[in-house]
């Protein structure tokens, strides 16, 4: 409002010739007036300016500040917090897919890259593998089947249920979390009397703030104290998944003082935390956390399936006391930020493009739609403006040439 005031005084001073008029006692003074007025509204433009330009720069360092802000590390108090966190995970995770992948890669070209992988079946196996046999490998595999199927009856089945299918009974149950909320995955702790375990059990993501949980993806420092004798013998440095390292923070928080409690009842009894997709996650940095506790230092975890929630540093300081389960290529466990812009750039530089193009073309319904299409653009020439939203399959060139496209799949292929 200043600068337009500023800006009117000025035009109508001007125009009116007063500013070069000579003049006698009461002209002069007119004159000293509207030199007066003419200050004081370049004076006021100018501060209102500065103002805008401060308003400016506030808001361009709170943009900042929101982009470069610390994800949460511990779960929501409240409703209000559980909300703001819920909002920016959905930030998160739009931008992390459809901001970045437009839909026609995902429809086309994830689809086109898929027939030309083929079905893969790999098998990893260093040089240090070592192949099960015997007694004690079978009677393994049948613990792990066990645990399995609990996880599965935790997960799918009333609680009921699953005390009936492991043998439990109430007595046996220290912990009951079944409940899920945004960062605060379902869980239950119980005794196994038969193994002598203290059988932790983490639920995956099935509902939707436990999917939530799951899409808090965003990379948060976590660290692994390695003590031995009552001293720190080594420091792990890292990164983890943002949701599901604040969930076992959560679930630490929960279970350290009634497993503790537990344990010096139960000197002979063990802690096995289990868990499958998610909650395997949860569960394998969760026995992080709990190690770094004397007392719960024979933990160890199971895990089905694991998402990718740590860096690789991390996960070879656990393998002593976490054994993972991965069937075949399940897209769970390596499923992840790296894995995914690696995906992205592959299909990318494939010839996704081209082949929709050739399929548009045989095919006799989308060859005549198309044909039509280039018929209206060719005489309607509104229709042919580059802004309109019709666009002809002829403009869908591909990014690279044939050859190189042949190429790079026949590398990829080999490799």
């Amino acid at each position: 409002m200043a600068t337009a005031a500023g800006t009117a005084v000025l035009v109508y001073l001007v125009l009116s010739g007063r500013l070069c008029r000579d003049a006698d006692g009461a002209a002069g003074g007119r004159g000293a007036m509207e030199d007066e007025m003419i200050t004081s509204a370049v004076s006021e433009a100018a501060a209102e300016r500065e103002r805008r330009q401060e308003e400016a720069r506030g808001r361009r360092r709170a943009r900042r500040a929101r982009r470069g802000r610390r994800w949460p590390e511990r779960a929501p108090d409240g409703w209000g917090e559980a909300v703001a966190g819920a909002a920016r995970t959905v930030r998160f995770a739009y931008g992390q897919t459809l901001g970045k992948w437009s839909l026609g890669e995902l429809a086309f070209g994830i689809n086109y890259y898929m027939r030309q992988q083929g079905n893969l079946q790999h098998e990893y196996a260093g040089s240090d593998s070592v192949r099960l046999g015997g007694t004690g490998a079978r009677e393994e595999l049948i613990s792990l089947l066990r645990y399995m199927k609990l996880c599965m009856y935790f997960s799918k089945k009333p609680y009921k249920v699953f005390l009936e299918f492991g043998g439990f009974d109430q007595s046996d149950v220290l912990i009951k979390k079944s409940k899920a909320r945004f960062l605060k995955p379902a869980f239950t702790v119980v005794r196994d009397r038969d193994s002598k375990c203290f059988l932790l059990f983490i639920r995956g993501a099935i509902s939707v703030k436990e999917r939530l949980t799951a899409a808090t993806g965003a990379d948060i420092p976590f660290h692994h104290v390695v003590a031995k004798d009552g001293c720190v013998s080594n420091l792990v440095l890292g990164y983890a998944h943002c949701g599901m390292a604040t969930a076992a923070r959560w679930i630490a928080n929960q279970a350290i003082p009634c497993l503790s409690k537990a344990v010096k009842q139960f000197p002979d009894h063990r802690i096995t935390i289990i868990g499958h997709s998610m909650g395997a996650s949860i569960a394998a940095l969760l026995t992080y956390i709990l190690r770094e506790n004397d007392k719960l230092l024979s933990s160890t975890c199971i895990a089905f399936g694991p998402a990718a929630c740590m860096t690789w540093d991390l996960a070879e300081s656990g393998k002593d006391f976490i054994t993972t389960i991965v069937n075949r290529n399940d897209v769970v466990p390596s499923l992840g930020r790296v894995s995914t812009a690696k995906l992205r750039t592959e299909v990318m530089a494939s010839s996704w493009v081209h082949e929709l193009r050739e399929q548009i073309q045989q095919t006799r319904f989308l060859g005549f739609v198309n044909r039509s299409v280039s018929f209206v653009r060719s005489h309607v020439p509104f229709v042919s403006d580059p802004k309109s939203k019709v666009v002809d399959v002829d403009m869908l060139q591909p990014p690279t040439s044939e050859v190189h496209n042949n190429k790079y799949i026949a590398s990829s292929t080999s490799s």
